[in-house]
């Protein structure tokens, strides 16, 4: 849990620091191709990286190097230990303070930032800007890729931040739990784009991960904002939140703003509806509220 002052970092906050040894640089830039009905295609951008990047900065593509190629669903989470081989490999420790930036695809930068803090990164910040805002603001970049010795790091894996198909199910009669959707409130009714089948889990709020993004730095709106979306939602009166979408991508955004407001209750459903909908007995409700 941090606050909102605590996660995101300015432009001229980065620039001032650029080259300090306890700062490590992340670019997770990705780009996006909708595939429905099924996982999107989110591809990687190291190509974008190698010709022009913050000075300093890494590459981690989220498919790529942040998911597990042999997981049980789309885009599920890397084993936090396989974060740390690959992080130490990079030349990060979890003694450095990580910035991460991504594109104009938000949601995939808050992913990274989950699994990141999941696999135990204790100081994870976001840059309020993408990319593009960098280079718009005049900021230097560089087409130099630096290899950095391999470090050790050393993490504690946030286990109570993943929740599991069993624990959603549970969920859906318990009134102290909520699940909150991160998809459009089109997609919450059914409508659109689905994940194998149109509709929500019972029991779900709706919370668009784009009504609570900026849409052109990818930051989050201010926690004022943030607060009165999740409060006209309902989400207040739950214990416990528990946030999905479709892969686990979107619901990212929404972990994000609940733990910048505070909320040390929270969880994400990594499967999502991806693999919800693989057990056609799991529920799904379509239509409005």
């Amino acid at each position: 849990m941090a606050s909102y002052e605590e996660t995101f970092v300015s432009s001229e906050w980065l620039k001032g620091r650029l080259g300090d040894p306890d700062i490590a640089v992340i670019d997770v830039r990705a780009g996006f191709r909708p595939q429905p009905p099924g996982p999107s295609d989110f591809f990687s951008m190291r190509s974008d990286y190698t010709e022009s990047h913050i000075p300093g900065a890494r590459y981690l593509h989220m498919v790529d190097d942040l998911s597990d190629p042999d997981g049980p669903f789309p885009f599920a989470a890397l084993a936090a230990t396989q974060v740390h081989q690959l992080l130490g490999s990079m030349g990060v420790s979890n003694d450095q303070t990580l910035v991460i930036y991504g594109g104009d695809v938000h949601p995939v930068t808050h992913r990274c930032w989950w699994t990141l803090r999941q696999a135990g990164a204790t100081d994870v910040r976001l840059l309020e800007r993408t990319f593009g805002g960098w280079v718009q603001d005049g900021h230097p970049v560089t087409g130099e890729v630096l290899q950095d010795p391999p470090q050790t790091f050393v993490a504690t894996e946030m286990v109570d931040w993943v929740a599991n198909k069993e624990t959603v199910a549970d969920a859906i009669d318990d009134p102290a739990v909520g699940l909150v959707n991160a998809l459009s409130a089109e997609q919450f009714e059914g409508l659109g784009q689905h994940y194998g089948r149109p509709g929500r889990i019972p029991s779900s709020v709706s919370v668009p991960a784009a009504l609570i993004t900026d849409p052109a730095s990818g930051a989050l709106r201010q926690p004022v904002e943030l607060e009165r979306v999740f409060r006209d939602a309902g989400a207040e009166r739950f214990e416990r939140l528990i946030t999905y979408c479709g892969g686990g991508i979107a619901a990212s955004t929404a972990f994000l703003a609940l733990d910048v407001l505070g909320y040390d209750n929270i969880s994400l459903y990594d499967g999502s509806l991806l693999e919800w909908n693989q057990d056609a007995g799991a529920p799904l409700e379509v239509g409005s509220l």
